[in-house]
């Protein structure tokens, strides 16, 4: 793809999700909003991973229920985040 008809200032507008700053680590409401937005991956651990899978199915986000079964089956007991898709 060519890029040269684009200014350069078009070029850095490209929003690359990320987690907020302010997300608090400790609290499952929050990590479940990043992960709906599609951030906040580093935030699942062994200790939260059910009740965000639970959530996620049970909100109709079968993507992300997936993610997090995944993640727990590929954890081995550590805290790693999911690949990304």
């Amino acid at each position: 793809m060519q890029t040269a008809h684009l200014k350069p200032e078009a070029l850095a507008q490209v929003h690359v999700p990320s987690t907020p700053p302010d997300t608090d680590a400790g609290d499952l409401d929050s990590i479940y909003d990043n992960l709906v937005h599609g951030v906040g991956h580093e935030h699942v651990t062994e200790a939260n991973v059910e009740a965000l899978m639970l959530r996620a199915a049970a909100d109709h986000h079968p993507v992300l229920a997936e993610e997090l079964r995944e993640w727990r089956s590929n954890s081995d007991g550590k805290d790693v985040t999911p690949a990304a898709s």
